[in-house]
């Protein structure tokens, strides 16, 4: 028995490796934060590029050039909404128009303005891997200090850019293990309902671009409070982990378990119809027959089922899914009902 209580644990680290993971951009908040940022700093950095050529009256192509392409993206991100699934897209072209900017001019001995590259790759720190944009900078940086040596200020804008890269780094990891942290229910270490609704809205998403089916499966612990009640919460709370880990024992690294209530849990499955989710949902409630701790008294869960598409909101499926749980609950609960 203790091997069946040990087995789980492991299996759930390694499907934490690939399951669904909480990011910033999952709020609706921080998407409005990151466009509005880059957009303004965008804007500035363009305008004073042309207040800068004017002045000087460079007429060299490749100092109008990158200016025009940096007007041009300005002008297709700012028609990206704060909640498009584009939007990343857009702002990583964005980005990309500004440091060809901000580098030509420098490169074409314009501007000084290499400074203005450090926020840009501290955004990219925040969103990618910093290896990455570190290898990007260097590379940019590398080439305008081979082909602009008469500026000085290049070397030390440089040194900074790097040391600002060390704090974003920094900081971003310790952000991420406190959005994880948020994010997860302390008692199982399965996400919150928070992210359920992210979560759904990423696969209704998926299944308007290509047609990628997902379903949508609750899972309720019958009798729960009638457990607690006998033999206390110590044991409900053991229940309850038990059937987190019978059920990362059955679904795959791609899929995502959650806990969105005292005894309820939900499940995202990808690239599973209706049947495929019926089906996965009885052989965990067989599961959880067969592998339950002796120490734990008998008990069983109920499941509603409802295919993930682009008809209604996520809120109208866990409504779908939360119908046919109640009617597999009223029919005497241990089974599991697909919705009408």
């Amino acid at each position: 028995m203790l091997n069946r209580l040990i087995k789980p644990k492991q299996h759930e680290e390694k499907n934490n490796a690939s399951a669904y993971q909480p990011s910033l951009l999952d709020s609706s908040e921080t998407r409005i934060i990151v466009r509005q940022s880059v957009l303004v700093l965008s804007l500035l950095l363009t305008f004073g590029s042309f207040l800068n050529m004017i002045n000087r009256g460079e007429p060299h192509v490749w100092v109008w050039l990158p200016l025009a392409v940096s007007i041009v993206a300005l002008a297709a991100a700012s028609r990206v909404s704060a909640s498009s699934r584009h939007l990343m897209t857009a702002m990583n072209g964005l980005v990309v128009a500004m440091l060809l900017n901000i580098h030509l001019q420098v490169l074409h001995g314009v501007s000084v303005l290499i400074i203005w590259s450090i926020p840009f790759y501290l955004f990219w720190i925040m969103l990618y891997p910093t290896l990455l944009v570190a290898i990007v900078g260097l590379l940019i940086s590398g080439t305008a200090i081979h082909f602009a040596p008469d500026h000085p200020v290049i070397p030390p804008n440089f040194m900074l850019a790097l040391a600002s890269a060390c704090v974003a780094h920094f900081a971003k990891k310790a952000l991420k293990q406190q959005l994880q942290l948020a994010a997860s229910d302390p008692l199982t270490g399965a996400l919150n309902r928070r992210y359920l609704l992210s979560q759904l809205e990423i696969r209704r998403a998926d299944f308007v671009r290509g047609h990628r089916m997902s379903s949508l499966v609750l899972i309720d612990v019958d009798g729960l409070k009638s457990l607690n009640d006998r033999f206390g919460h110590k044991v409900g709370d053991d229940v309850l982990k038990s059937v987190v880990d019978i059920t990362r024992q059955r679904i795959r690294g791609s899929d995502s378990l959650f806990r969105i209530g005292g005894d309820e849990f939900a499940l995202v499955l990808l690239d599973a119809n209706a049947h495929s989710a019926l089906k996965v949902s009885n052989e965990i409630r067989m599961l959880v027959k067969q592998e339950a701790p002796e120490s734990l008294p008998d008990y069983a869960v109920s499941f509603g089922v409802c295919c993930v598409d682009d008809s209604v909101s996520a809120e109208d499926w866990l409504a779908q899914a939360d119908t046919a749980l109640y009617g597999a609950k009223e029919s005497g609960g241990d089974r599991a009902k697909m919705a009408e």
